[in-house]
């Protein structure tokens, strides 16, 4: 396995941990979100409300799937990403996946405090963001839970780097 794939909730730090990790593995670092965000010349935000969800589900599939033909590289999925067509699946046949679970009330704070990255949460209080967090975890925690590596801590540590390690090389 040459790739690690991170999965998460919207605000649960995959691309934070993710550019970590590929910095501690000397591996090359790819945050999906952040290339649609390069192909489109829009925001993730700008995109679902001119395109709608459904057709961010099928580019950001497009460009998981071309990751294939990727060596030593850390990719960080977006938050729905392990939810849609068979992702979790596909990903865990190649390379390692990890599911980054911090508390809730942590995802909560950083979607509070960067409201225009996560355009679901728009105009959303913080009990309704709290409610739709649970819905979110209910609706794909089945899928990320599917993970080799679980990580329920809001920050990477070295243990996590050790882990990953151990199981890639």
């Amino acid at each position: 396995m040459n790739k690690v794939y991170i999965v998460g909730l919207p605000a649960s730090g995959k691309t934070t941990i993710g550019r970590w990790l590929s910095e501690k593995m000397n591996w090359s670092f790819l945050d999906i979100d952040e290339k649609i965000v390069q192909d489109q010349g829009m925001s993730i935000f700008d995109y679902f409300k001119i395109h709608g969800e459904e057709s961010f589900r099928l580019l950001e599939t497009k460009i998981l799937r071309e990751t294939e033909t990727l060596s030593h590289y850390v990719i960080a999925c977006g938050g729905g990403t392990a939810s849609h067509s068979d992702n979790m699946m596909w990903m865990s046949a190649q390379g390692l996946t990890l599911f980054l679970n911090p508390d809730l009330g942590t995802i909560q704070t950083r979607i509070v405090e960067n409201p225009n990255h996560r355009p679901i949460f728009e105009d959303k209080s913080i009990t309704q963001i709290r409610e739709m967090l649970h819905e979110l975890l209910e609706k794909r925690g089945s899928d990320y839970h599917k993970s080799k590596i679980i990580w329920n801590k809001p920050k990477p540590e070295k243990t996590l780097h050790i882990a990953i390690n151990q199981l890639v090389m």
